[in-house]
């Protein structure tokens, strides 16, 4: 673990990390950080230091629960001409300050450490589908209230250019051997993470990344074991991402525990990935997403075998989706190969 503290002039304020001060009045003053003036903005993490800056030029979080903010080494920074290009790492904080024990955690810190541990063994694996991370640990924010310093987690990743959303809009002319491409890359990608028995169960344009030149899955914070006997979840709680989830977290967040005259599939589970991923498909192929009955016709493409792969993907019933993303991965790769040949 690598543990660093925020400059004593930081604190986390309104979703964000902000200057602040307090005026003659002993009134509490907050204003962003100043990126033209990064020597006020310096962390050092595993010996190295970073300037940091936000994640948009907005200053808008893109993390639900995270503070995600982008960090440049200092070396290569010019305090004379400062110029930002592509940030070396990027840093994301979990919001909440840290427990004082295990027994006092609150469901999104538990979450936050499973995310860490997952990605950490994907890195031990030398996954080539799933976001790296570099460094994890504890930082110390100040809290201008109760004027100390504060406990929260932490992890450092790679930096991706553009996430799928991005990417898609700025490409509008993928061909079509390109798209096959990308999707048997998330395949993959879920695939590694079924092989360590994680489902991700928040598969979403905004969770997928390009990273020099790769496509790779990132967002790690809802993701469940196979095996773990541990219920972070709550009863008739939504999991996953709104438009892109599954019949499953619907009826979890409906049905579950109600005892009502139907039951229902409230368990999310490799079989959910691979539906939201037909969903992620979808998008990828035709821009749009599907919701509602929609048939064959109701596509652009006119590859007759891709449709049916998608269409199973997007079966209501886990009995007639595939049972594993593999199934998936052996159908893309002879369309890929035959896209191929023919361009």
């Amino acid at each position: 673990m690598n543990n660093f503290t925020f400059p004593a002039n930081k604190t986390y304020f309104r979703g964000k990390i902000q200057n602040f001060y307090f005026n003659k009045s002993r009134k509490f003053k907050s204003f962003e950080i100043d990126i033209l003036d990064p020597k006020d903005n310096l962390i050092n993490i595993d010996n190295i230091d970073y300037y940091f800056t936000y994640l948009t030029t907005s200053g808008k979080n893109k993390g639900g629960n995270s503070i995600i903010l982008k960090l440049y080494e200092s070396q290569n920074i010019n305090l004379s001409d400062i110029e930002y290009d592509e940030p070396n790492l990027i840093l994301k904080i979990l919001k909440f300050p840290k427990a004082l024990n295990e027994f006092l955690q609150f469901k999104s810190e538990k979450r936050f450490k499973k995310e860490i541990s997952a990605l950490k063994e994907c890195k031990k694996r030398r996954f080539q589908n799933i976001i790296e991370i570099e460094n994890d640990g504890i930082c110390k924010i100040f809290n201008s209230k109760k004027r100390k310093f504060e406990e929260y987690l932490y992890y450092t990743m790679e930096y991706a250019e553009f996430d799928l959303k991005q990417f898609l809009e700025a490409n509008v002319n993928l061909s079509l051997d390109e798209k096959i491409g990308l999707c048997l890359s998330l395949s993959q990608g879920i695939e590694e993470l079924k092989s360590i028995g994680y489902y991700h169960r928040d598969i979403k344009p905004d969770n997928i990344f390009v990273s020099n030149g790769s496509w790779k899955i990132g967002d790690l914070g809802l993701i469940s074991e196979r095996e773990d006997d541990e219920q972070i979840d709550k009863a008739n709680e939504f999991i996953g991402p709104r438009g892109w989830h599954s019949p499953e977290a619907m009826n979890k967040y409906l049905c579950e525990g109600k005892n009502f005259e139907f039951s229902h599939d409230c368990n999310l589970d490799h079989q959910s990935d691979i539906f939201q991923l037909g969903k992620v498909f979808w998008y990828i192929l035709q821009n749009n997403a599907p919701t509602g009955v929609f048939r064959q016709q109701d596509t652009f493409i006119k590859q007759n075998d891709i449709y049916p792969i998608v269409r199973t993907m997007l079966n209501y019933s886990k009995k007639r989706r595939y049972d594993n993303i593999s199934e998936v991965i052996n159908l893309l790769k002879p369309i890929e190969r035959k896209l191929q040949l023919v361009v």
